[in-house]
């Protein structure tokens, strides 16, 4: 098995007790005193993190860095120095060093950091593949890994070559303008206008003349013809969002104008004939407005020849990976940030949300996180602006964390002493019964001796 960590430095006593220290925790270690015999590791290998000293006498840290960084440019190094070489460490950081650990180092900071070092490089590598993933999930922008979804772009290609109206049915923040996007550039009208009526945003007493148009005079403020959207989509497709929140007098209109195409502007005696194909989308229960008389049950049936129904986020989880790359790539390059990706714990925590809002929400929340993230990785931390990570469950894990380092440190006070609690004590500058208190909190059997 390749090793995940390769230790080097100089003194073999030191590489001996972190290699000891790190077995014990778990890790696959392998350590080194030559700079060229770990380097060659890191050739041969599929090494994580680099561990290496600063001050050696065949090369410096530095130039191991750039040597490793060369082999393998994803690999994450961590300098190991004196206080008195505090500087260089700093500047190997600025050459691409990941952190430096300052000698005679605590345990539970070599600990934490070489985790955070192995997390990023799962992350660069983890990202690597969402991209190439997300590169040949991609149609027209939307990204779909998941059955669902994909049944939902096969189903909107299929009917793309026709002009059969098309009812896109789904909660707020699924998608559905995307997909009836896809459907007019995959149709033969897809060289002329693609318009949008927001019939949910748009007030009612401005829906009759955006649609249709006005002439001049028809009412007060009407100086001059407007042309509608209706007639502004002709030969190409008019796609109208929110339909339930049309009136009964619209309904009727709008009926004409898909079965004929014939309509009049407003305060017209003219006829116009306009070609278009009507794609309409709703979150409402539409069905259920015709039963209860606010919706023509002629025009929804006319409106539904297809219905093509978008699953919610949370019926594709299989998509958030991919998704939340997008959008951390969008959101970095419009702030001028180089943000890789996001932590496991953050994608474990999209993965279990609800997302009531669907990918829009999905979408604003990775916008707040990445404004917010003063790294190159999201975390917990960034989320709690968004209201899906909770104040209480970052305190729950620093918490937990905190004990972890606390329960570290006292086996190595105890340790350093060779198990004698009064000396250990001393050592963590706390008393004997404060130190009997936590040797019962963490459970640490004194007679077993643990290394």
């Amino acid at each position: 098995m390749n090793p995940e960590i390769i230790i080097l430095d100089d003194e073999p006593n030191i590489v001996e007790v972190l290699i000891t220290r790190l077995e014990t925790k778990g890790y696959n270690v392998i350590g080194f005193t030559k700079p060229d015999k770990a380097l060659d590791a890191i050739r041969n290998g599929n090494a994580c993190v680099l561990l290496t000293d600063m001050k050696m006498p065949e090369k410096d840290g530095i130039a191991v860095l750039n040597e490793a960084k060369e082999l393998d440019p994803d690999i994450e190094v961590i300098i190991l120095t004196a206080y008195g070489t505090v500087s260089s460490a700093v500047e190997a950081m600025k050459q691409g060093a990941y952190d430096y650990i300052l000698k005679p180092f605590n345990p539970a900071e070599l600990i934490a950091k070489l985790n955070r070092a192995l997390d990023k490089r799962e992350l660069k590598q983890r990202v690597r593949a969402l991209e190439k993933k997300v590169e040949s999930s991609t149609d027209n922008m939307i990204y779909a890994v998941s059955r669902a979804m994909n049944h939902v772009i096969q189903l909107a290609k299929q009917v793309s070559s026709t002009d059969a109206t098309v009812l896109i049915t789904g909660e707020s923040g699924t998608g559905k303008e995307l997909i009836a996007r896809l459907i007019h550039r995959e149709s033969n009208r897809s060289n002329k206008n693609f318009v949008i009526m927001d019939c949910g945003a748009t007030p009612s007493g401005l829906i009759e003349s955006e649609m249709f148009g006005y002439v001049k005079g028809a009412f007060t403020g009407a100086i001059k013809d407007k042309t509608g959207i209706i007639e502004e989509a002709d030969k190409g497709t008019l796609f109208l969002d929110e339909i339930g929140n049309i009136s009964s007098e619209l309904q009727n209109r709008l009926l004409r104008v898909i079965e004929s195409g014939e309509f009049r502007r407003v305060g017209d005696v003219a006829q116009k004939h306009s070609d278009i194909r009507v794609i309409a989308a709703t979150n409402a229960d539409l069905l259920s407005l015709v039963k209860n008389g606010t919706f023509r049950e002629d025009l929804y049936y006319r409106l539904r020849v297809i219905n093509i129904d978008i699953p919610p986020l949370r019926e594709r989880i299989e998509d958030i990976p991919g998704l939340v790359q997008i959008f951390v790539n969008e959101f970095s390059q419009k702030t001028g940030k180089h943000i890789l990706g996001i932590s496991k714990d953050v994608l474990e925590i999209m993965r279990k949300h609800t997302w009531p809002g669907n990918v829009r929400e999905l979408r604003n929340t990775v916008q707040s996180a990445v404004v917010l993230c003063s790294s190159d990785i999201i975390t917990r931390d960034d989320l709690l602006i968004s209201g899906i990570c909770e104040p209480e469950e970052v305190f729950d894990e620093s918490l937990n964390k905190l004990e972890e380092t606390e329960k570290d440190m006292v086996i190595d006070a105890l340790k350093k002493s060779k198990w004698v609690q009064n000396e250990a004590a001393k050592t963590l500058g706390i008393s004997r019964r404060v130190m009997h208190y936590k040797i019962k909190k963490y459970n640490i059997n004194i007679n077993e001796k643990p290394v």
